[in-house]
């Protein structure tokens, strides 16, 4: 097979925008600068390898890219997880990586690991994951170094070192190396770069199934693109591969055990590394956590949970006004009320100064901040009476990724995101799946239910085994957002459930915020130290 690794010019940048719908809105780990770099990647525009010159530190031959073992010390890495001397080539990413994207970086230091593609088979082809330092002022020899993934999937992890050293979290460099690495599948590390093609949006006014198909068929079309790209390779792209590279990676540093922290989608890396490498997990702190089974479906409904309070607050407010909006005395009527409404506008949108109102214009209304449920309230009315809202947002009928990076200018790689989050998941692969469950969540609450659809898995055709949660005996720490709607509480829940963990409530609805909230980073800081457990609850920020 051919491999997937060549180089070519900054095509990440194209990478984040989906075929003629503008580019994600990724909520998630907020990013100093964005990054172009000249990455090592398979193009299924521009199938023949085009080499380009990069800096030293980061240039592979062509020899490396066939799967020869990189003449840099990284052979010790290989021998079956058995801790190696160093061997990684360190230089300063500011002058290794092409287009490092932090200014005045003088302490990120960057390298290359050579990893097996297919575990299974060790001693096939391999592929290089880029990988980043912080080293500590005063280094401890017994001090494990702490890796670092605050996000994902589809975008960089490289900068996560120097991330880590401006947050809550920052004291433990005095003594430990920050580590952190570009998942296989982005960033600088071997990946392939794919896009999606512009498709005919129907028409405004065409009723919701009719826009998630086209959805569903954008996502499968390019599914079923791209993955043939090069299959081989995109079906080794799982968090569990993901957590076989960090241990390389650990080898190659010479250490027998490392520390872990990680936040979001980094929580999926971090458990299957626990689940793999119990013992070689130090301490493993993980924060606004992914669930340990993952089918969207069941996802989007957990998601949609925290939509319900804020909804019925609403509600509530509005049955008190009945004489002004005419919605109903009481909060079952008037439930019901906006419940009717939004399947009427999901049967038959309408058009007005440029927006689509359909249900999700509904949800939309009703979830605005209470400074606004006058004006909420009035476009509700107007529109239920036939008339036209005071103000209406641009329509969109993009679907929303719930995972990825919050800055729309930084390269995100829709393959890796699928990739991630499809290889282990057998489910959520047809229409008639995502959307009878999504019907059967409006079906139960008419007016909250069923805004969620996730269509990233449409007719994936690759699968790979997912790890089995297994509770260990290395510590292990959990932090969920009570009110956060991103990764909801209840998926700590069930991880810590799954893994014989620890949870630690945060009081706010932040995601992926624990190191910027003092006492809850304390605590992290006081985990990694000590290993002393977080219970109870920290931070204190209702929404």
């Amino acid at each position: 097979m051919p491999d997937p690794c060549a180089v070519d010019v900054r095509a990440a940048d194209s990478e984040q925008v989906r075929g003629g719908r503008g580019p994600p809105h990724l909520p998630l780990v907020r990013r100093p600068l964005p990054v172009s770099p000249m990455t090592r990647h398979r193009s299924a525009e521009q199938p023949r390898r085009a080499v380009i010159a990069r800096r030293p530190a980061l240039a592979v031959s062509a020899v490396v890219l066939a799967g020869l073992q990189a003449s840099t010390g990284l052979a010790a890495a290989q021998n079956g997880g058995q801790p190696a001397g160093p061997g990684l080539d360190w230089q300063l990413c500011s002058t290794a990586a092409a287009g490092w994207p932090l200014a005045n970086d003088t302490r990120s230091e960057c390298a290359e690991l050579t990893v097996p593609m297919d575990y299974a088979k060790p001693g096939g082809r391999k592929i290089t994951i880029a990988v980043s330092r912080v080293r500590a002022a005063e280094p401890r020899t017994s001090a494990a170094p702490v890796v670092s993934i605050l996000g994902g999937p589809g975008f960089y992890n490289i900068t996560n070192p120097a991330t880590m050293t401006r947050r809550g979290l920052a004291t433990l460099n005095t003594d430990r190396d920050f580590i952190g690495l570009d998942l296989r599948g982005s960033g600088y590390s071997d990946h392939i770069a794919c896009t999606e093609k512009p498709t005919a949006e129907p028409a405004p006014t065409a009723p919701e199934k009719s826009i998630k198909k086209a959805d569903f068929d954008q996502q499968a079309e390019f599914n079923k693109r791209c993955a043939a790209v090069d299959p081989e390779f995109v079906r080794q792209i799982t968090p569990e591969n993901a957590a076989r590279d960090i241990d390389r990676l650990r080898a190659a540093l010479g250490t027998e055990k490392i520390s872990f922290y990680g936040s979001s989608f980094g929580t999926a890396v971090g458990l299957a590394y626990r689940s793999l490498f119990d013992r070689r997990t130090e301490r493993m702190w993980l924060d606004s956590v992914m669930p340990p089974k993952r089918h969207w479906p069941t996802m989007d409904g957990e998601s949609e949970v925290i939509a319900k309070p804020v909804a019925a607050a609403f509600v509530t407010w509005l049955a008190r006004r009945d004489g002004d909006y005419r919605w109903g005395a009481d909060e079952a009527t008037v439930h019901r009320r906006l419940g009717a409404l939004r399947g009427e506008l999901e049967r038959k949108p309408r058009t007005t100064g440029g927006a689509r109102l359909a249900g999700d214009w509904v949800i939309d209304q009703v979830m605005r901040p209470e400074e606004e449920w006058d004006a909420a309230a009035k476009n509700l009315a107007a529109v239920r009476d036939g008339g036209h809202p005071a103000t209406s947002r641009a329509a969109t009928t993009a679907a929303v990724r719930p995972f990825g990076l919050g800055n729309p200018r930084s390269p995100f790689n829709n393959l890796q995101y699928n990739a991630m989050l499809c290889n282990t998941a057998s489910a959520s692969r047809s229409f008639g799946e995502l959307w009878g469950a999504r019907e059967a969540r409006r079906k139960a609450d008419p007016l909250t239910g069923g805004t969620q659809f996730s269509p990233w898995c449409a007719k994936w055709p690759l699968t790979a085994p997912p790890a089995e949660p297994t509770h260990g005996t290395s510590a292990l720490q959990l932090s969920g957002h009570l009110y956060e709607g991103v990764t909801p509480y209840a998926w700590a829940e069930q991880a810590r459930d799954a893994h014989g963990a620890t949870l630690l409530t945060v009081l706010d609805d932040g995601h992926a915020s624990l190191p910027d909230t003092p006492d809850c980073a304390e605590k992290a800081v006081t985990f990694f130290r000590t290993g002393g457990k977080a219970e109870g609850t920290c931070g204190g920020r209702n929404p």
